[in-house]
């Protein structure tokens, strides 16, 4: 059962982080399983765990529905990747070792690929499994883990709304992940922050400016 809960999860994340499932849609448990041709039980733990990421919001009597976006999401996740992160660096330089610097190079390139052929989800994937790699080096399996939940699914949808269909928010991204790298091949901790910094308040202004944009203003429902 665990693993056709985890099966039904994984499915219904990946829905609802690229778009697959739009935000306010409600989510029918009947519907689901049967789409992914499993009992109700993995899909109602799952919906659980997904209310929990903070992608579904469950309320008696009404069941389940997508969250939309939100503007606190995205104050919040800025929040948390400072606080978190930033102070982490220090250690990070110090502890990674040259095997692992090698392999957060090559998950640059798969990056700069990405972006070349335009392949969002790759790169989302690929975001976060460079944040996983980097603070895994420091050793603390709690923040690693903190890590992780931070890079999950509220972090990777608001990429997905905002990355995709921007050309220079991409670009941005993509030259964050290259100079924070150049940063910690160097073990210079106060250029991978300052970069990180610099990028993100970038970042940051851009997507707060396009929150009414038409690619982007559905997704945030009504107001």
């Amino acid at each position: 059962m665990a693993t056709y809960k985890q099966a039904a999860y994984t499915s219904i994340r990946e829905m609802i982080v690229e778009l697959v499932i739009q935000p306010g849609t409600r989510l029918v448990e009947n519907d689901l399983a049967a789409m992914l041709q499993v009992s109700k039980t993995p899909v109602r733990e799952a919906l659980a765990l997904l209310e929990a990421d903070g992608l579904v919001d469950v309320a008696p009597y009404r069941g389940a529905t997508v969250r939309w976006v939100s503007r606190v999401d995205m104050e919040e996740q800025g929040f948390l990747v400072d606080a978190i992160e930033l102070p982490a660096f220090p250690l990070l330089v110090e502890k990674i070792t040259t095997e692992e610097i090698a392999e957060l190079g090559q998950l640059v390139r798969g990056l700069k690929k990405a972006r070349t052929v335009q392949d969002g989800r790759t790169f989302r994937r690929l975001t976060a499994e460079s944040h996983e790699l980097m603070f895994r080096c420091v050793g603390y399996p709690r923040l690693n883990r903190l890590i992780v939940m931070l890079m999950g699914p509220v972090g990777l949808r608001l990429d997905r709304v905002f990355v995709d269909s921007f050309p220079d928010t991409w670009d941005l991204m993509l030259d964050l992940s290259v100079t924070r790298y150049d940063a910690i091949k160097a073990r210079d901790a106060d250029a991978a922050v300052t970069t990180i910094r610099e990028h993100r308040e970038m970042i940051g202004k851009l997507n707060f400016s396009r929150i009414d944009h038409e690619l982007v203003a559905p997704y945030f429902g009504p107001q």
